[in-house]
């Protein structure tokens, strides 16, 4: 048992739960280090007992690891011994009796209105802050994951106040445009069709370009909304994932049921969601001391 067995088990993951290559990536660097770790004290993936499991995670809070990224480690080892144990592999759990560690809540970066607004705010003319004002409408508007937004081609979204994306573990949901939205995708159109490589297939078919005419990538777009930020002088290291946020903050706070909120960032766990009603009750709380006659 070794490269091979772990090779299987990440294309498992990516077949069953649609895991992306930064996870999967990440997972390998897990097995791999859990692997190294047996090694040194002699043992082996099928025979690991609990006391060594609990001497790995420890050896990773002492190298510096912090309980937020031991917790991924411990979650990939623990999807990884039960799919020995269905597959025959192995006969015993080591890290099936370790709870999580305690990390504290870390309330997502979102962005006030009036930030936004500096954000779409651009008065400079051509192709890139036309695609970019659709860019960043597109991520408010709809809360997109940004490989979400990367990957939606124009015939999905031309002329269309909702479409479908497909996000993590392959799952489709439904998102809304705004009309302001709306309105930034007909001004971008003709810029478009005059930046476009005619000789890149998938680039015809890509909504977003990028100034060489093909598909906009991942890596683009959070250069994008990081210069748009210091353009617009916000104090805050803004990204796209700060876009995400800021649509469910501010959906939330405007009394949005948390299960629809949870259905159109397409969130597994209703938990994940939840951190945004905490946000939106920290925010009515302000402006509740600023309007109650009794401060």
């Amino acid at each position: 048992m070794g490269d091979a067995v772990k090779e299987e088990y990440l294309d498992y993951l990516e077949a069953v739960r649609g895991l992306s290559e930064h996870t999967r990536l990440a997972y390998r660097r897990d097995l791999d280090s859990w692997e190294t770790f047996l090694a040194t004290c002699g043992g082996h993936l099928a025979e690991a007992s609990p006391a060594q499991a609990g001497d790995f995670l420890r050896q990773l809070g002492r190298d510096g690891l912090s309980p937020r990224s031991v917790n991924r480690v411990l979650s990939c080892l623990r999807g990884f011994y039960r799919y020995l144990l269905r597959t025959g592999r192995a006969f015993s759990h080591p890290f099936a009796g370790i709870r999580s560690l305690k990390t504290p809540r870390r309330l997502p970066v979102f962005l006030f209105e009036k930030e936004i607004q500096a954000l779409l705010d651009d008065d400079r003319q051509g192709f890139q802050p036309l695609r970019d004002r659709l860019l960043f409408e597109v991520l408010y508007s709809t809360g997109c994951r940004v490989s979400e937004v990367c990957s939606l081609d124009l015939g999905a979204v031309a002329g269309k106040s909702r479409f479908a994306v497909t996000g993590k573990g392959n799952k489709t949901r439904t998102v809304f445009l705004t009309p302001s939205a709306k309105v930034a995708l007909e001004a971008y159109l003709a810029a478009r069709s005059a930046r476009l490589d005619a000789k890149d297939p998938d680039a015809a078919k890509a909504l977003f370009l990028n100034s060489r005419g093909n598909r906009l990538g991942v890596r683009g777009v959070q250069k994008i909304v990081g210069r748009a930020a210091a353009r617009a002088g916000l104090s805050k290291a803004a990204t796209p994932h700060t876009l995400r946020h800021t649509f469910a903050t501010h959906l939330s706070s405007e009394g949005m049921d948390v299960r629809i909120v949870q259905e159109l960032l397409g969130h597994s766990r209703l938990e994940t969601t939840q951190v945004y009603t905490h946000l939106s009750m920290d925010r009515l709380k302000d402006v509740m001391r600023a309007a109650h006659p009794h401060g």
